[in-house]
């Protein structure tokens, strides 16, 4: 049985399927496009946040290791397996 949108929406991170693996892509991809759009209307610098993000990024896929994932996992956050 399929549960409605707002029910599976107001359930915890871990039984929407949220694994730490989405949780910091989603941050990571969301973090990119805002270092875009404050580079765009505020300073060019701000693209800097972005190639750090990019950088941190393939770092943890070469490396298996990542702080965020290691923050979430400590606080609680989602499983690693997904449901």
């Amino acid at each position: 049985m399929r549960t409605s949108l707002w029910s599976e929406l107001g359930a915890p991170a871990d039984r929407r399927g949220w694994t730490i693996e989405r949780i910091v892509r989603a941050v990571g991809g969301t973090v990119a496009l805002a270092s875009l759009v404050l580079a765009a209307y505020v300073d060019l610098r701000w693209l800097w946040l972005g190639a750090f993000v990019g950088v941190n990024l393939i770092q943890s896929a070469y490396t298996g290791w990542c702080l965020m994932s290691n923050r979430s996992r400590s606080r609680g956050g989602a499983h690693n397996a997904p449901h």
